[in-house]
């Protein structure tokens, strides 16, 4: 399956699978990339779609360098006190048991970057100001935490 569009790669979006293929490409397509926008409802609409535009600038770190393996799953946006910790995490073992190997969680929100996520394989929060101060090193970085997640163990 060739996934283009103007000017270069895009990522493979969840809805870009088709049915008929699926069997045959989870094999390659192991990982789960589940973004975390972490809106709670109290931003205003400039703020939201600020927060929306520095997310996609994070997932850019992933899914470019690992088009072919990661699927980018619709990001999970709002978050409520008390109850998202443990909805994000059912979440990430249900898409797990859906057939996927690895799940990523991606967040650039700091507030929910301590989370304990016993069902995701790797969670990341992005520091938006670092990322745009050093793409670089912060895509170097991210890189390696999931070339080390996919590593076997010895």
């Amino acid at each position: 399956m060739e996934i283009k569009r103007a000017g270069g790669i895009r990522t493979m979006k969840f809805s870009e699978i088709e049915s008929d293929k699926w069997e045959s490409l989870s094999p390659y397509l192991d990982t789960c990339l589940l973004p975390l926008t972490g809106l709670t409802g109290r931003e205003n609409p400039v703020q939201a779609t600020a927060r929306l535009e520095d997310l996609r600038d994070a997932l850019d770190c992933l899914e470019k360098p690992f088009h072919g393996r990661l699927v980018t799953y619709p990001a999970m946006h709002f978050t409520v006190d008390g109850h998202s910790e443990a909805a994000v995490n059912e979440l990430a073992r249900r898409i797990k048991e859906n057939g996927f190997k690895h799940v990523i969680l991606l967040t650039i929100q700091s507030d929910i970057q301590n989370w304990v996520m016993e069902d995701a394989d790797l969670f990341i929060y992005v520091d938006v100001n670092l990322l745009r101060a050093n793409p670089q090193e912060t895509r170097e970085n991210l890189n390696k935490k999931v070339s080390q997640m996919w590593r076997p163990v010895t």
